[in-house]
Protein backbone atom coordinates (compact mmCIF):
# COMPACT_ATOMS: atom_id res chain seq x y z
CA UNK A 1 0.00 0.00 0.00
CA UNK A 2 2.81 2.36 0.93
CA UNK A 3 4.65 1.53 -2.31
CA UNK A 4 1.54 2.29 -4.37
CA UNK A 5 1.12 5.65 -2.63
CA UNK A 6 4.79 6.46 -3.21
CA UNK A 7 4.41 5.58 -6.90
CA UNK A 8 1.45 7.93 -7.25
CA UNK A 9 3.33 10.76 -5.56
CA UNK A 10 6.41 10.32 -7.74
CA UNK A 11 5.10 9.41 -11.15
CA UNK A 12 1.56 10.73 -11.58
CA UNK A 13 1.65 14.20 -13.21
CA UNK A 14 0.64 17.01 -10.91
CA UNK A 15 -1.75 19.88 -11.55
CA UNK A 16 -3.31 18.06 -14.50
CA UNK A 17 -7.09 17.87 -14.25
CA UNK A 18 -8.55 14.90 -16.07
CA UNK A 19 -11.32 15.87 -18.46
CA UNK A 20 -14.19 14.27 -20.36
CA UNK A 21 -13.46 15.01 -24.01
CA UNK A 22 -15.71 14.63 -27.04
CA UNK A 23 -13.87 14.49 -30.38
CA UNK A 24 -15.82 14.96 -33.64
CA UNK A 25 -14.11 13.96 -36.90
CA UNK A 26 -16.66 13.38 -39.65
CA UNK A 27 -14.44 13.54 -42.77
CA UNK A 28 -13.83 9.90 -43.63
CA UNK A 29 -10.65 10.33 -45.71
CA UNK A 30 -7.55 8.63 -44.32
CA UNK A 31 -5.57 11.84 -43.86
CA UNK A 32 -8.26 13.63 -41.84
CA UNK A 33 -8.95 10.57 -39.71
CA UNK A 34 -5.22 10.15 -39.06
CA UNK A 35 -5.02 13.64 -37.57
CA UNK A 36 -8.11 13.24 -35.40
CA UNK A 37 -7.19 9.79 -34.12
CA UNK A 38 -3.60 10.79 -33.37
CA UNK A 39 -4.70 13.78 -31.30
CA UNK A 40 -7.42 11.95 -29.37
CA UNK A 41 -5.26 8.87 -28.72
CA UNK A 42 -2.60 11.15 -27.23
CA UNK A 43 -5.18 12.69 -24.90
CA UNK A 44 -6.36 9.23 -23.87
CA UNK A 45 -2.74 8.27 -23.09
CA UNK A 46 -2.78 11.12 -20.56
CA UNK A 47 -5.74 9.43 -18.86
CA UNK A 48 -8.43 11.79 -20.13
CA UNK A 49 -11.80 10.15 -20.80
CA UNK A 50 -12.23 10.42 -24.58
CA UNK A 51 -15.26 9.78 -26.78
CA UNK A 52 -14.86 9.97 -30.54
CA UNK A 53 -17.61 10.60 -33.08
CA UNK A 54 -16.21 9.28 -36.33
CA UNK A 55 -17.08 7.75 -39.68
CA UNK A 56 -14.11 5.37 -39.44
CA UNK A 57 -13.58 3.50 -36.18
CA UNK A 58 -9.88 3.55 -35.20
CA UNK A 59 -8.01 0.32 -34.62
CA UNK A 60 -7.03 -0.78 -31.09
CA UNK A 61 -8.40 2.15 -29.07
CA UNK A 62 -7.30 2.45 -25.41
CA UNK A 63 -9.60 1.38 -22.55
CA UNK A 64 -10.59 4.98 -21.76
CA UNK A 65 -11.54 5.64 -25.39
CA UNK A 66 -15.14 5.22 -26.59
CA UNK A 67 -16.03 5.19 -30.30
CA UNK A 68 -19.41 6.27 -31.65
CA UNK A 69 -19.74 5.39 -35.34
CA UNK A 70 -21.35 7.89 -37.72
CA UNK A 71 -22.88 6.60 -40.94
CA UNK A 72 -22.48 9.09 -43.80
CA UNK A 73 -24.10 7.50 -46.82
CA UNK A 74 -23.51 9.31 -50.09
CA UNK A 75 -20.40 11.04 -48.78
CA UNK A 76 -19.20 13.63 -51.29
CA UNK A 77 -15.72 12.15 -51.63
CA UNK A 78 -16.85 8.56 -52.15
CA UNK A 79 -16.77 8.83 -55.94
CA UNK A 80 -13.30 10.35 -56.12
CA UNK A 81 -13.50 10.75 -59.88
CA UNK A 82 -15.53 13.96 -59.80
CA UNK A 83 -12.77 15.68 -57.85
CA UNK A 84 -10.51 15.60 -60.92
CA UNK A 85 -13.02 17.90 -62.62
CA UNK A 86 -12.67 20.59 -59.92
CA UNK A 87 -9.31 21.87 -61.11
CA UNK A 88 -10.95 24.29 -63.56
CA UNK A 89 -13.75 25.56 -61.27
CA UNK A 90 -13.99 29.32 -60.85
CA UNK A 91 -14.45 30.85 -57.40
CA UNK A 92 -18.26 30.91 -57.60
CA UNK A 93 -18.50 27.27 -58.68
CA UNK A 94 -16.04 26.27 -55.98
CA UNK A 95 -17.87 28.14 -53.21
CA UNK A 96 -21.23 26.69 -54.23
CA UNK A 97 -19.95 23.12 -54.57
CA UNK A 98 -17.97 23.13 -51.33
CA UNK A 99 -20.81 24.74 -49.37
CA UNK A 100 -23.30 22.16 -50.65
CA UNK A 101 -20.98 19.31 -49.62
CA UNK A 102 -20.37 20.82 -46.19
CA UNK A 103 -24.11 21.24 -45.52
CA UNK A 104 -24.69 17.60 -46.46
CA UNK A 105 -21.91 16.51 -44.09
CA UNK A 106 -23.21 18.53 -41.18
CA UNK A 107 -26.86 17.54 -41.53
CA UNK A 108 -25.92 13.87 -41.92
CA UNK A 109 -23.82 13.95 -38.74
CA UNK A 110 -26.53 15.57 -36.62
CA UNK A 111 -29.29 13.33 -38.01
CA UNK A 112 -27.30 10.14 -37.39
CA UNK A 113 -29.05 7.71 -35.05
CA UNK A 114 -26.02 7.13 -32.85
CA UNK A 115 -25.40 10.88 -32.52
CA UNK A 116 -29.03 11.44 -31.50
CA UNK A 117 -28.72 8.68 -28.89
CA UNK A 118 -25.63 10.39 -27.51
CA UNK A 119 -27.49 13.70 -27.22
CA UNK A 120 -30.35 11.99 -25.39
CA UNK A 121 -28.01 10.18 -23.02
CA UNK A 122 -27.26 11.86 -19.73
CA UNK A 123 -23.57 12.44 -20.53
CA UNK A 124 -21.40 15.45 -19.85
CA UNK A 125 -18.23 16.69 -21.53
CA UNK A 126 -15.74 19.34 -20.47
CA UNK A 127 -14.15 19.82 -23.89
CA UNK A 128 -15.33 19.37 -27.47
CA UNK A 129 -12.60 19.00 -30.11
CA UNK A 130 -13.60 19.03 -33.75
CA UNK A 131 -12.15 19.56 -37.17
CA UNK A 132 -12.48 23.00 -38.73
CA UNK A 133 -13.95 21.96 -42.07
CA UNK A 134 -17.29 23.44 -43.04
CA UNK A 135 -19.06 21.90 -40.04
CA UNK A 136 -20.00 25.17 -38.34
CA UNK A 137 -23.38 23.93 -37.09
CA UNK A 138 -21.56 21.28 -35.02
CA UNK A 139 -20.50 24.07 -32.67
CA UNK A 140 -23.93 23.43 -31.18
CA UNK A 141 -22.28 20.53 -29.32
CA UNK A 142 -20.12 23.02 -27.42
CA UNK A 143 -23.20 24.92 -26.26
CA UNK A 144 -25.22 21.76 -25.56
CA UNK A 145 -22.55 20.38 -23.21
CA UNK A 146 -21.42 23.80 -21.95
CA UNK A 147 -17.94 22.68 -22.97
CA UNK A 148 -14.81 24.47 -24.12
CA UNK A 149 -14.61 24.45 -27.91
CA UNK A 150 -11.26 23.49 -29.47
CA UNK A 151 -10.87 23.42 -33.25
CA UNK A 152 -8.29 21.57 -35.34
CA UNK A 153 -7.70 23.10 -38.77
CA UNK A 154 -6.36 20.24 -40.86
CA UNK A 155 -5.59 22.62 -43.76
CA UNK A 156 -3.55 25.03 -41.65
CA UNK A 157 -4.52 28.65 -41.22
CA UNK A 158 -7.35 30.01 -43.38
CA UNK A 159 -9.25 33.28 -43.45
CA UNK A 160 -12.08 31.57 -41.51
CA UNK A 161 -9.84 30.26 -38.73
CA UNK A 162 -8.20 33.67 -38.43
CA UNK A 163 -11.52 35.52 -38.35
CA UNK A 164 -12.83 33.28 -35.57
CA UNK A 165 -9.78 34.00 -33.41
CA UNK A 166 -9.23 37.69 -34.20
CA UNK A 167 -6.08 36.84 -36.11
CA UNK A 168 -4.79 39.14 -38.83
CA UNK A 169 -5.33 37.91 -42.40
CA UNK A 170 -3.72 40.29 -44.85
CA UNK A 171 -4.53 39.54 -48.52
CA UNK A 172 -1.47 41.50 -49.66
CA UNK A 173 0.85 38.63 -48.67
CA UNK A 174 -1.40 35.75 -47.50
CA UNK A 175 -2.86 33.97 -50.56
CA UNK A 176 -6.30 32.42 -50.45
CA UNK A 177 -5.95 28.68 -49.82
CA UNK A 178 -7.67 27.63 -53.04
CA UNK A 179 -5.47 29.77 -55.30
CA UNK A 180 -2.04 28.91 -56.67
CA UNK A 181 -0.37 32.20 -55.74
CA UNK A 182 2.97 32.50 -53.90
CA UNK A 183 3.34 34.85 -50.90
CA UNK A 184 5.11 37.45 -53.07
CA UNK A 185 2.24 38.35 -55.39
CA UNK A 186 2.29 40.87 -58.21
CA UNK A 187 -0.33 43.62 -58.50
CA UNK A 188 -2.84 41.53 -60.43
CA UNK A 189 -2.45 38.56 -58.05
CA UNK A 190 -2.96 40.78 -54.99
CA UNK A 191 -6.01 42.33 -56.63
CA UNK A 192 -7.46 38.93 -57.54
CA UNK A 193 -6.55 37.48 -54.14
CA UNK A 194 -8.30 40.36 -52.34
CA UNK A 195 -11.36 39.99 -54.58
CA UNK A 196 -11.63 36.23 -53.96
CA UNK A 197 -11.25 36.66 -50.19
CA UNK A 198 -13.90 39.40 -50.20
CA UNK A 199 -16.33 37.27 -52.24
CA UNK A 200 -15.65 34.24 -50.01
CA UNK A 201 -16.24 36.28 -46.86
CA UNK A 202 -19.50 37.76 -48.17
CA UNK A 203 -20.66 34.32 -49.32
CA UNK A 204 -19.85 32.83 -45.93
CA UNK A 205 -21.67 35.49 -43.90
CA UNK A 206 -24.68 35.97 -46.19
CA UNK A 207 -25.20 32.45 -47.56
CA UNK A 208 -23.31 29.71 -45.74
CA UNK A 209 -23.54 30.87 -42.11
CA UNK A 210 -27.35 31.39 -42.16
CA UNK A 211 -27.78 27.91 -43.66
CA UNK A 212 -25.59 26.33 -40.98
CA UNK A 213 -27.41 28.32 -38.31
CA UNK A 214 -30.74 26.92 -39.52
CA UNK A 215 -29.37 23.37 -39.26
CA UNK A 216 -27.96 24.03 -35.79
CA UNK A 217 -31.22 25.52 -34.51
CA UNK A 218 -33.06 22.46 -35.85
CA UNK A 219 -30.98 20.04 -33.77
CA UNK A 220 -30.08 22.38 -30.88
CA UNK A 221 -33.28 24.46 -30.51
CA UNK A 222 -32.11 26.40 -27.44
CA UNK A 223 -28.71 27.34 -28.80
CA UNK A 224 -27.81 31.00 -29.38
CA UNK A 225 -27.17 32.25 -32.88
CA UNK A 226 -24.23 30.73 -34.71
CA UNK A 227 -23.04 34.31 -35.26
CA UNK A 228 -22.08 34.23 -31.56
CA UNK A 229 -20.92 30.61 -31.23
CA UNK A 230 -18.57 30.98 -34.21
CA UNK A 231 -16.34 33.25 -32.14
CA UNK A 232 -16.59 31.33 -28.88
CA UNK A 233 -13.56 29.12 -29.60
CA UNK A 234 -11.04 28.55 -26.81
CA UNK A 235 -8.22 27.16 -28.94
CA UNK A 236 -7.43 26.86 -32.64
CA UNK A 237 -4.87 24.16 -33.43
CA UNK A 238 -3.55 24.65 -36.96
CA UNK A 239 -1.80 21.96 -38.96
CA UNK A 240 1.09 24.15 -40.05
CA UNK A 241 4.64 25.16 -39.17
CA UNK A 242 6.74 28.09 -40.38
CA UNK A 243 9.10 25.68 -42.14
CA UNK A 244 6.27 24.49 -44.39
CA UNK A 245 3.96 27.51 -44.56
CA UNK A 246 3.89 31.32 -44.58
CA UNK A 247 5.20 32.83 -41.32
CA UNK A 248 2.40 34.94 -39.83
CA UNK A 249 1.70 36.59 -36.48
CA UNK A 250 -0.72 34.46 -34.44
CA UNK A 251 -2.68 35.43 -31.35
CA UNK A 252 -1.74 33.22 -28.36
CA UNK A 253 -4.63 30.78 -28.68
CA UNK A 254 -3.80 29.97 -32.31
CA UNK A 255 -1.20 27.21 -32.00
CA UNK A 256 0.80 25.66 -34.86
CA UNK A 257 1.15 21.88 -34.52
CA UNK A 258 2.02 20.92 -38.10
CA UNK A 259 3.60 17.48 -38.43
CA UNK A 260 2.17 16.18 -35.15
CA UNK A 261 0.82 13.14 -36.98
CA UNK A 262 4.24 11.85 -38.13
CA UNK A 263 5.54 8.79 -36.31
CA UNK A 264 9.09 7.41 -36.51
CA UNK A 265 9.35 5.26 -39.67
CA UNK A 266 8.65 1.55 -39.38
CA UNK A 267 9.89 -1.37 -41.46
CA UNK A 268 8.49 -1.70 -44.96
CA UNK A 269 7.22 -4.97 -46.34
CA UNK A 270 10.05 -7.28 -47.40
CA UNK A 271 9.11 -6.91 -51.10
CA UNK A 272 9.09 -3.07 -51.12
CA UNK A 273 12.18 -2.88 -48.92
CA UNK A 274 14.11 -5.13 -51.28
CA UNK A 275 12.86 -3.17 -54.31
CA UNK A 276 13.98 0.19 -52.89
CA UNK A 277 17.28 -1.20 -51.58
CA UNK A 278 18.11 -2.29 -55.13
CA UNK A 279 17.44 1.20 -56.55
CA UNK A 280 21.12 2.13 -56.95
CA UNK A 281 20.19 5.12 -59.16
CA UNK A 282 17.55 6.30 -56.73
CA UNK A 283 13.80 5.88 -56.42
CA UNK A 284 10.68 7.99 -56.90
CA UNK A 285 7.46 7.70 -54.91
CA UNK A 286 4.18 8.76 -56.54
CA UNK A 287 0.88 9.13 -54.71
CA UNK A 288 -2.22 11.25 -55.30
CA UNK A 289 -3.28 10.85 -51.68
CA UNK A 290 -6.17 8.97 -50.08
CA UNK A 291 -9.14 10.85 -51.63
CA UNK A 292 -7.99 11.19 -55.23
CA UNK A 293 -7.77 7.85 -57.05
CA UNK A 294 -4.94 7.63 -59.59
CA UNK A 295 -6.90 5.11 -61.66
CA UNK A 296 -9.59 7.76 -62.26
CA UNK A 297 -7.17 10.19 -63.87
CA UNK A 298 -7.57 10.92 -67.57
CA UNK A 299 -6.25 7.86 -69.42
CA UNK A 300 -4.01 9.94 -71.67
CA UNK A 301 -2.47 11.64 -68.65
CA UNK A 302 -1.77 8.24 -67.09
CA UNK A 303 -0.06 7.15 -70.30
CA UNK A 304 1.97 10.40 -70.39
CA UNK A 305 3.18 9.74 -66.85
CA UNK A 306 4.13 6.14 -67.69
CA UNK A 307 5.99 7.29 -70.81
CA UNK A 308 8.09 9.65 -68.68
CA UNK A 309 8.74 7.00 -66.03
CA UNK A 310 9.83 4.48 -68.67
CA UNK A 311 12.64 6.80 -69.81
CA UNK A 312 14.15 7.16 -66.32
CA UNK A 313 16.86 5.07 -64.71
CA UNK A 314 15.25 5.46 -61.28
CA UNK A 315 12.81 2.92 -59.85
CA UNK A 316 9.27 4.11 -59.20
CA UNK A 317 6.72 3.10 -56.59
CA UNK A 318 3.25 4.33 -57.58
CA UNK A 319 0.25 4.10 -55.27
CA UNK A 320 -2.24 2.99 -57.89
CA UNK A 321 -5.58 1.27 -57.41
CA UNK A 322 -5.52 -0.86 -60.59
CA UNK A 323 -2.77 -3.44 -61.13
CA UNK A 324 -3.92 -4.31 -64.68
CA UNK A 325 -2.06 -1.36 -66.22
CA UNK A 326 0.74 -2.12 -68.68
CA UNK A 327 3.82 -0.87 -66.81
CA UNK A 328 7.42 -0.07 -67.75
CA UNK A 329 10.03 -2.36 -66.18
CA UNK A 330 11.07 0.23 -63.59
CA UNK A 331 7.56 0.92 -62.18
CA UNK A 332 6.04 -0.98 -59.27
CA UNK A 333 2.39 -0.51 -58.28
CA UNK A 334 1.15 -0.68 -54.68
CA UNK A 335 -2.49 -0.27 -53.72
CA UNK A 336 -1.61 1.01 -50.27
CA UNK A 337 1.62 1.63 -48.37
CA UNK A 338 2.74 3.75 -45.44
CA UNK A 339 3.86 6.98 -47.09
CA UNK A 340 6.18 8.07 -44.29
CA UNK A 341 7.94 4.70 -44.27
CA UNK A 342 8.70 4.99 -47.99
CA UNK A 343 9.79 8.65 -47.80
CA UNK A 344 12.18 7.69 -45.00
CA UNK A 345 14.08 5.29 -47.29
CA UNK A 346 17.49 6.78 -48.18
CA UNK A 347 17.18 5.91 -51.88
CA UNK A 348 14.04 8.01 -52.44
CA UNK A 349 15.10 11.09 -54.41
CA UNK A 350 11.77 12.65 -55.40
CA UNK A 351 8.12 12.60 -54.36
CA UNK A 352 5.39 13.11 -56.97
CA UNK A 353 2.33 14.27 -55.03
CA UNK A 354 -1.10 15.87 -55.35
CA UNK A 355 0.05 18.48 -52.85
CA UNK A 356 -2.06 17.65 -49.80
CA UNK A 357 -0.81 19.37 -46.65
CA UNK A 358 0.11 16.10 -44.93
CA UNK A 359 2.12 15.01 -47.97
CA UNK A 360 4.03 18.29 -48.33
CA UNK A 361 4.71 18.31 -44.58
CA UNK A 362 6.03 14.73 -44.71
CA UNK A 363 8.22 15.65 -47.69
CA UNK A 364 9.84 18.42 -45.63
CA UNK A 365 10.10 16.16 -42.57
CA UNK A 366 12.25 13.71 -44.55
CA UNK A 367 13.91 16.32 -46.79
CA UNK A 368 12.49 15.05 -50.10
CA UNK A 369 11.95 17.47 -53.04
CA UNK A 370 8.58 17.24 -54.77
CA UNK A 371 6.84 17.45 -58.13
CA UNK A 372 3.30 18.62 -57.44
CA UNK A 373 0.19 17.81 -59.48
CA UNK A 374 -2.44 19.92 -57.67
CA UNK A 375 -6.11 19.27 -58.41
CA UNK A 376 -8.41 20.97 -55.87
CA UNK A 377 -8.78 22.50 -52.39
CA UNK A 378 -5.53 23.73 -50.81
CA UNK A 379 -3.31 21.65 -53.10
CA UNK A 380 -2.63 24.57 -55.47
CA UNK A 381 -1.55 26.75 -52.56
CA UNK A 382 0.70 24.08 -51.04
CA UNK A 383 2.50 23.39 -54.32
CA UNK A 384 2.80 27.10 -55.17
CA UNK A 385 4.46 27.59 -51.77
CA UNK A 386 6.81 24.63 -52.35
CA UNK A 387 7.79 26.18 -55.68
CA UNK A 388 8.27 29.60 -54.06
CA UNK A 389 10.47 28.17 -51.30
CA UNK A 390 12.52 26.22 -53.85
CA UNK A 391 11.97 22.56 -52.95
CA UNK A 392 9.30 21.74 -55.53
CA UNK A 393 8.03 22.16 -59.09
CA UNK A 394 4.37 22.52 -60.06
CA UNK A 395 2.64 20.68 -62.90
CA UNK A 396 -1.08 21.55 -62.56
CA UNK A 397 -3.38 18.71 -63.52
CA UNK A 398 -4.89 20.83 -66.31
CA UNK A 399 -1.50 21.19 -68.04
CA UNK A 400 -0.14 17.71 -67.32
CA UNK A 401 1.35 16.10 -70.43
CA UNK A 402 4.48 14.15 -71.25
CA UNK A 403 6.58 17.27 -71.85
CA UNK A 404 5.57 19.28 -68.77
CA UNK A 405 5.76 16.28 -66.44
CA UNK A 406 9.07 15.05 -67.86
CA UNK A 407 10.66 18.50 -67.65
CA UNK A 408 9.55 18.99 -64.05
CA UNK A 409 10.67 15.55 -62.88
CA UNK A 410 14.08 15.77 -64.55
CA UNK A 411 14.55 19.23 -63.08
CA UNK A 412 14.01 17.94 -59.53
CA UNK A 413 16.15 14.83 -60.09
CA UNK A 414 19.09 16.58 -61.73
CA UNK A 415 19.24 19.94 -59.96
CA UNK A 416 20.83 19.46 -56.55
CA UNK A 417 19.40 22.77 -55.30
CA UNK A 418 15.95 21.25 -54.79
CA UNK A 419 17.33 18.52 -52.52
CA UNK A 420 19.52 20.98 -50.60
CA UNK A 421 16.60 23.30 -49.88
CA UNK A 422 14.38 20.38 -48.84
CA UNK A 423 17.07 19.21 -46.40
CA UNK A 424 17.53 22.73 -45.03
CA UNK A 425 13.78 23.05 -44.49
CA UNK A 426 13.83 19.66 -42.78
CA UNK A 427 16.48 20.88 -40.34
CA UNK A 428 14.34 23.93 -39.53
CA UNK A 429 11.30 21.73 -38.96
CA UNK A 430 13.14 19.42 -36.57
CA UNK A 431 14.69 22.31 -34.62
CA UNK A 432 11.81 22.80 -32.18
CA UNK A 433 11.84 23.11 -28.37
CA UNK A 434 9.13 20.45 -28.08
CA UNK A 435 7.40 18.08 -30.49
CA UNK A 436 4.24 19.34 -32.25
CA UNK A 437 2.16 16.67 -30.47
CA UNK A 438 3.53 17.68 -27.05
CA UNK A 439 2.73 21.30 -27.90
CA UNK A 440 -0.86 20.32 -28.72
CA UNK A 441 -1.16 18.40 -25.45
CA UNK A 442 0.23 21.33 -23.46
CA UNK A 443 -2.26 23.85 -24.84
CA UNK A 444 -5.29 21.54 -24.60
CA UNK A 445 -4.46 20.80 -20.97
CA UNK A 446 -3.77 24.50 -20.42
CA UNK A 447 -7.35 25.14 -21.55
CA UNK A 448 -8.63 22.43 -19.21
CA UNK A 449 -6.63 23.58 -16.16
CA UNK A 450 -7.56 27.25 -16.48
CA UNK A 451 -11.24 26.73 -17.35
CA UNK A 452 -10.86 28.04 -20.86
CA UNK A 453 -8.61 30.59 -22.50
CA UNK A 454 -10.42 33.88 -21.95
CA UNK A 455 -7.04 35.29 -20.87
CA UNK A 456 -5.73 34.58 -24.39
CA UNK A 457 -8.77 35.87 -26.29
CA UNK A 458 -8.13 38.72 -28.71
CA UNK A 459 -9.97 41.98 -27.98
CA UNK A 460 -10.47 42.22 -31.75
CA UNK A 461 -13.36 39.75 -31.37
CA UNK A 462 -15.32 42.36 -29.38
CA UNK A 463 -15.27 44.79 -32.31
CA UNK A 464 -17.82 45.01 -35.07
CA UNK A 465 -16.52 44.17 -38.53
CA UNK A 466 -16.52 47.84 -39.55
CA UNK A 467 -14.70 48.78 -36.34
CA UNK A 468 -12.07 46.07 -36.86
CA UNK A 469 -11.54 47.31 -40.43
CA UNK A 470 -11.48 50.92 -39.14
CA UNK A 471 -14.14 51.84 -41.67
CA UNK A 472 -15.89 54.03 -39.09
CA UNK A 473 -12.62 55.92 -38.48
CA UNK A 474 -11.93 56.33 -42.18
CA UNK A 475 -15.50 57.45 -42.89
CA UNK A 476 -15.33 59.88 -40.00
CA UNK A 477 -12.05 61.31 -41.30
CA UNK A 478 -13.44 61.47 -44.82
CA UNK A 479 -16.54 63.29 -43.56
CA UNK A 480 -14.43 65.72 -41.52
CA UNK A 481 -12.13 66.43 -44.46
CA UNK A 482 -15.15 66.95 -46.71
CA UNK A 483 -16.78 69.38 -44.26
CA UNK A 484 -13.57 71.35 -43.74
CA UNK A 485 -12.94 71.44 -47.49
CA UNK A 486 -16.47 72.70 -48.08
CA UNK A 487 -16.08 75.43 -45.45
CA UNK A 488 -12.78 76.54 -46.94
CA UNK A 489 -14.33 76.54 -50.40
CA UNK A 490 -17.31 78.61 -49.18
CA UNK A 491 -14.99 81.11 -47.48
CA UNK A 492 -12.83 81.32 -50.58
CA UNK A 493 -15.87 81.91 -52.80
CA UNK A 494 -17.23 84.56 -50.41
CA UNK A 495 -13.92 86.40 -50.20
CA UNK A 496 -13.42 86.13 -53.95
CA UNK A 497 -16.89 87.54 -54.63
CA UNK A 498 -16.34 90.39 -52.19
CA UNK A 499 -13.06 91.20 -53.87
CA UNK A 500 -14.63 91.19 -57.36
CA UNK A 501 -17.54 93.32 -56.09
CA UNK A 502 -15.12 95.82 -54.57
CA UNK A 503 -13.10 96.03 -57.80
CA UNK A 504 -16.25 96.59 -59.84
CA UNK A 505 -17.48 99.25 -57.40
CA UNK A 506 -14.20 101.11 -57.60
Amino acid sequence: MLCALLFLLLFVPKNVELARILGIFHEKSFSHQTLGTKLLFALASKNHDVTMLTTVAPKSPPNNFAVIKINLQGHATDSGGDLFQMYNYNVFQLLGTVNSIELQWTEAVLADTNVQQLLLANKTFDVVIMEQLGNHALKGFCHFYNAHCIMLSTMGSTYLTDEQMGNSYNPSYVPYRFLNYPPQMNFYQRLHNSFVILISSLYFHWVSLPQHNAIMQKYFPNAPSLNDLMYNVSLMLVNSHYSTSIPVANVPNVVEIGGFHIDPPKNLSHEIQKYLDSATDGAIYFSMGSILKSKLMDKQKIQNILNVFGKLKQKIVWKFEDDSVDLPMNVRIVKWVSQTDILAHPNVRAFVTHGGLLSTTEAIYFGIPIVGIPVFADQNFNIALAKHLGYGVSVPYSSLDEKTFGTALNMVLNNKTFKDIALQRSKIFHDQPMSPLDRAMFWIEHCIKHNGTSHLRSIALDLRWYQYSMLDIMLSLLFSISVISMIIWKLFKTLFRQKIFKIKKE
